[in-house]
Formats: structure tokens, sequence, C-alpha cells
């Protein structure tokens, strides 16, 4: 019942507070092999070649961001809104800014944005990670706002 009434800006709004977190988070517990995984999930981004596979690489970024914090609370939470993602509301919408920006954005800034926040990660600095997650879904927000 929440997911079908969650609004495209309810769910920005709630990554928005929550994800910068999940970074931080993620920057304190790290590994290599977590590092070395999220640089495969960019990679994989990079690589993507349709709206689809940008969406599912970004997802699995994001919800492996949560998995590195070692938190079943944090995965759940990321889990939970990976499936607002998917509904009917956020696709129509994330539709019309992906036409808009097409996948070039999402292999370059989105991709840039993500390399950028395993770099803070990988220095254990969370309060950057943190920054520089804010800065991603920023710049998410912006772009389907530019749609509406």
């Amino acid at each position: 019942m929440l997911i079908e009434g969650a609004t495209p800006p309810d769910v920005m709004r709630a990554r928005m507070l929550l994800e910068p977190m999940v970074a931080a988070e993620a920057a304190r517990h790290a590994d290599a092999g977590d590092v070395a995984l999220l640089r495969e999930r960019i990679r994989i981004g990079r690589c993507a070649q349709d709206r689809a596979a940008c969406e599912q690489s970004d997802d699995m970024f994001h919800r492996s961001l949560a998995q590195i914090t070692g938190n079943p609370i944090l995965s759940g939470f990321l889990i939970y809104l990976s499936g607002v993602r998917r509904r009917v509301a956020w696709q129509r919408h994330w539709e019309r800014t992906y036409q808009r920006i097409g996948t070039l954005a999402f292999l370059t800034t989105h991709s840039d944005q993500h390399e950028r926040i395993v770099d803070a990660i990988e220095d254990r600095d969370p309060d950057r990670a943190a920054l520089l997650m804010s800065t991603h879904l920023e710049t998410i927000k912006k772009s389907m706002s530019a749609c509406d």
C-alpha cells in the first residue's frame, strides 16, 4: 500500500535522506573486496546499452552500498526503495526523464558520480561519501524535475 501511494518526488526525498547515510556507513565498513565489487558495478553501468540495463546496473550499485554496511535494516530499506522504483508511477516519470537525458548521461555523469563515491569509500571518508551521494541524488532529482 505504501508503494502504490508513493510518488516519484516521495521516492527521491526518501532516497536523499537515507542514501547519503548509507554511503557514509559503507565508507566505515568497506574492505578492498567491497571496493572492487563497487568498481565492477560501475564498469557494468558504463557498458549499459539501454534504459533497462542502465536502471538495473544503477540499482545494483546502490543496493551493493547498503549490503557493504553489513546492516540488514539498511539493505532492507534499499531493497524496498528499489521495489518502488519498479512501480508504474516511477517508471512513467523515469521514462520521460530518460528520453530527455538518454543513455549518455548515465554512462558519463551518473557513472562518474558513482566513481567519486567509491573513491571516498575507498579512502574511508564517510563525510565525503555522504556529500557525494547527496550530489548524485540531487543530479537525478533535477533531471526528473525538468520533465515535470
